[in-house]
């Protein structure tokens, strides 16, 4: 095993060290006439290189056209190294999710009712969460009253006493996928896979996909 086959196998391994071993060392350059063709402060190469600090956007696009490397690439190994080394950091412990002294306002009528569903267990895909509307079944129309999740909509969960548990809008991460905010996300996901009962209030962009369908 090679060593940059070694490093590859950490699981964020700082990007610095092999571009320093597997370029720098490999073409026979050294630092101070690097630090020069990067346009570079010589000490904070030296940094970079040795792994004491993290390569930002600007030395990545340096690196990239100096030695015709990926900057992407770099950016997502540094990204990877910093997130490892930080996430253990004492400092995060107490931060915990964001959480509404008030509930969130529900409209008094012109919602659905029915009961929340997840068509699929997939955690590395977020899963395909559903609204089931209480509907009479229609004969050949096996997704009659099933309505997809819209940033926008509006939820109204129950617990299974019959009380509300939660009530907040629907939001969608930065993956595009389906978040109901204050709320930890294991949580919620139990909520659709027990099919819990809810009232959906359909939002505007939601409510305009329904009336573009009406006119087809």
């Amino acid at each position: 095993m090679t060593p940059i086959e070694a490093d590859r196998r950490l699981a964020a391994p700082h990007p610095g060290p092999i571009i320093k071993r597997e370029y720098v060392d490999a073409l026979e350059i050294d630092v101070a006439s690097l630090a020069t063709a990067l346009a570079m402060d010589r000490q904070r190469l030296e940094g970079m290189l040795a792994g004491t600090l993290s390569i930002d956007v600007d030395a990545a696009i340096r690196f990239a056209r100096a030695l015709q490397l990926p900057a992407e690439r770099i950016m997502q190994m540094q990204i990877r190294a910093d997130f490892a080394g930080a996430r253990p950091h004492s400092a995060y412990t107490n931060v915990g999710i964001v959480r509404r002294s008030t509930p969130f306002a529900f409209p008094e009528s012109g919602f659905l009712v029915g009961r929340l569903g997840r068509a699929s267990d997939d955690i590395s895909t977020g899963g395909s969460f559903f609204f089931q509307e209480n509907v009479a079944p229609t004969e050949g129309d096996d997704y009659a009253g099933l309505h997809a999740l819209w940033r926008g909509d509006r939820l109204r969960v129950y617990d299974p006493e019959g009380r509300v548990a939660w009530t907040g809008p629907i939001l969608q991460n930065l993956d595009g996928r389906t978040l109901l905010p204050f709320v930890h996300q294991s949580d919620w996901h139990d909520w659709f896979a027990k099919g819990r009962n809810a009232d959906l209030a359909i939002g505007p962009d939601h409510a305009e996909f329904f009336a573009r369908m009406r006119h087809v």
